[in-house]
C-alpha cells in the first residue's frame, strides 16, 4: 500500500460506509421483495410487514445516493459519478410496491456497491489527487471572481465591519473591500501569510479561528472561503467547511451578509440544512470555468435571519448542487442584489489564538492599560502625607529607615539626619531569696537626630 492509499481521507470514509449500506439495503429487497408479491393484495401480516420494509428500504436508498455523488466528486468525479447520477435517477423512479423487476434492482444495487472504493482499494490516481489537494491546503479566491462577487454587494456610507476567518494573506478581502467604508478584520493559520494580512487589513490575528476572540453579532458581512481538507486533522472528524459555517454564525449581525464559497461537491444535505434554515433569499453562483475546473468551486450568498424550517429550501439546493451545470454563472449575478445592514457597531476587542507584538499594539492603541500604568507612576513619585499625626514609635522608625534625611522646607527651614546607634546597659539583679546578685548587660537601639538650622546644630535623642 503506498503513502497516498495509507491516508486516510474523509470521502474514502464515507464511501466506505455508504458501500456497506448498500450492500445491506441490497439485501433487504432481496429477503423482501418475494414475500411481498406472493402476499400482495392478500392482506395478510407477512405481506403488510414485507411492504413496510420495503417502503424503508426506498427512502434510505433515496437518502444515500446523494451521500455517494458528494463523496464521490471529491474522490474522482469522473465515469463513476456519472453512474451513480445514473442509478440515482433510476432508484427515484422505481415504484418499490408496483414493480416486479427486483431481481434487475438488486443486481445493479450489488454491482454498484462492488465498484465503490473504500480502504482497502484505493485508486491511486485519485488518492493522489486528495493527497496533492491537502499538500496544497491553501486555496485562495482569484481577485477577479471577487470582483464579480462584489457586484451583488451595495456597501452603505456608513462604516461596516466585515470578517475573513481564514483570511490567507489578505488579498481577495483587500480587493473586497477596496474603495468602501469598511474596517476588515482576518483571522490565519498561518504565521507567514497571516503577517502578510496585517500589512493588507486594517485588523489580522493569528493562529485557529476557533481558539480566537471575536465578539458576536458585530459584523456586516462573512466573507468565507474555507480550507477544502480532504482527510481528518487537528479538529477530528469534522469537515472544515461545516465547522466553519457552523461557528461563525453567531458572529454576523441580524441582516449581515454571508458569502461563502465551496466546492460545489461539498454542499451536502448539513450544510445545505444549515444555509437554509439561517440564511435568507439565499442564492448560488458557479465560478467560470477555468476556475471551476481546478477547484469546483461555487459561491452561495444570503442575509442572516432567525432559525427557521427550511427543509423544502435545503433539499432543492442539494439537488441543484448535484448537478452543477446548471448552477448560473457567476458572470449573471444582479448588481446589487444584497445590501449591507445601516448600522453602526463597535468592535471592542478581535484577538487571534497565538499571541503576536504587532496585534497587541493595536490592541493597546484602544485600551486605557497605557494610560492607568503612567497614572500609577505618578502616583508613586508624588509627594504623600500621612493622613494622621505620627506617633513617636512611628517616627524613630521613619527616622532609622532614612525617610526624614534632607532639607526640610517649612517656616523655620532646617537640615535633618538620622541615624541608630547601639548602647549597652548594665542592669542588676537579685537572685532569688538568696543574698546574692546578679549582673546583666542589656543591648539596644538608640535614635539619634542631628539637626542643622541657621544659627545652630542640635542633636536630638
Amino acid at each position: 500500500m503506498t503513502d497516498a492509499n495509507a491516508q486516510s481521507f474523509f470521502c474514502i470514509d464515507e464511501l466506505t460506509e455508504s458501500k456497506a449500506n448498500l450492500k445491506r439495503i441490497a439485501a433487504v429487497i432481496e429477503e423482501q421483495y418475494p414475500v411481498y408479491l406472493s402476499n400482495k393484495g392478500t392482506g395478510t401480516g407477512a405481506g403488510r410487514t414485507a411492504a413496510a420494509e420495503l417502503y424503508i428500504a426506498a427512502i434510505d436508498i433515496q437518502s444515500e445516493f446523494p451521500k455517494i455523488l458528494h463523496s464521490l466528486a471529491e474522490y474522482d468525479g469522473g465515469e463513476l459519478y456519472g453512474t451513480a447520477l445514473k442509478l440515482s435517477d433510476a432508484v427515484k423512479r422505481f415504484d418499490f410496491l408496483n414493480r416486479t423487476n427486483y431481481p434487475e434492482l438488486i443486481s445493479a444495487l450489488s454491482s454498484f456497491a462492488d465498484m465503490l472504493p473504500d480502504g482497502n482499494s484505493v485508486d491511486a490516481k485519485a488518492a493522489a489527487h486528495l493527497m496533492n489537494r491537502i499538500k496544497m491546503g491553501y486555496f485562495p479566491t482569484d481577485t477577479e471572481h471577487v470582483r464579480l462577487i462584489k457586484k451583488a454587494v451595495r456597501f452603505p456610507k456608513s462604516q461596516v465591519n466585515i470578517l475573513d476567518p481564514c483570511c490567507g494573506e489578505g488579498l481577495a478581502f483587500k480587493t473586497f473591500s477596496e474603495g468602501e467604508n469598511a474596517v476588515t478584520y482576518g483571522i490565519e493559520l498561518d504565521e507567514n501569510r497571516g503577517h502578510t494580512a496585517q500589512g493588507n487589513l486594517d485588523r489580522a490575528g493569528l493562529g485557529s479561528f476557533f481558539r480566537s476572540s471575536i465578539p458576536f453579532g458585530r459584523f456586516h458581512a462573512l466573507f468565507l472561503n474555507p480550507p477544502y481538507l480532504s482527510c481528518p486533522g487537528t479538529n477530528g472528524s469534522r469537515r472544515m467547511e461545516k465547522a466553519f459555517l457552523a461557528d461563525t454564525l453567531p458572529l454576523l449581525m441580524k441582516g449581515g451578509l454571508l458569502i461563502y464559497i465551496i466546492p460545489y461537491h461539498r454542499a451536502d444535505e448539513s450544510v445545505c440544512r444549515t444555509l437554509a434554515a439561517y440564511y435568507k433569499n439565499l442564492s448560488v453562483f458557479r465560478f467560470r470555468d477555468g476556475e471551476f475546473k481546478k477547484y469546483k468551486q461555487i459561491v452561495f450568498l444570503g442575509l442572516r435571519t432567525e432559525k427557521r424550517e427550511a427543509g423544502a429550501i435545503a433539499e432543492k439546493i442539494e439537488q441543484l448542487c448535484l448537478t452543477p451545470e446548471k448552477i448560473p454563472l457567476i458572470d449573471t449575478v444582479p448588481e446589487e442584489l444584497y445590501s449591507l445592514p445601516e448600522k453602526e457597531t463597535e468592535v471592542p476587542y478581535f484577538r487571534g489564538s497565538v499571541f503576536d507584538s504587532a496585534e497587541l499594539s493595536e490592541y493597546l492603541k484602544t485600551s486605557d492599560s497605557l494610560d492607568i500604568l503612567f497614572e500609577q507612576a505618578q502616583l508613586e513619585s508624588r509627594t504623600r502625607r500621612p493622613l494622621l499625626p505620627l506617633n513617636l514609635s512611628q517616627i524613630g522608625l521613619i527616622g532609622a529607615i532614612g525617610l526624614m534625611n534632607g532639607l526640610v522646607d517649612c517656616e523655620h527651614p532646617h537640615v535633618i539626619k538620622g541615624r541608630v546607634i547601639k548602647q549597652k546597659k548594665t542592669n542588676v539583679m537579685a537572685s532569688g531569696n538568696s543574698d546574692k546578685t546578679e549582673l546583666r548587660e542589656v543591648e539596644s537601639n538608640k535614635m539619634i537626630f542631628n539637626i542643622l538650622t541657621p544659627d545652630s546644630y542640635i542633636t536630638v535623642n
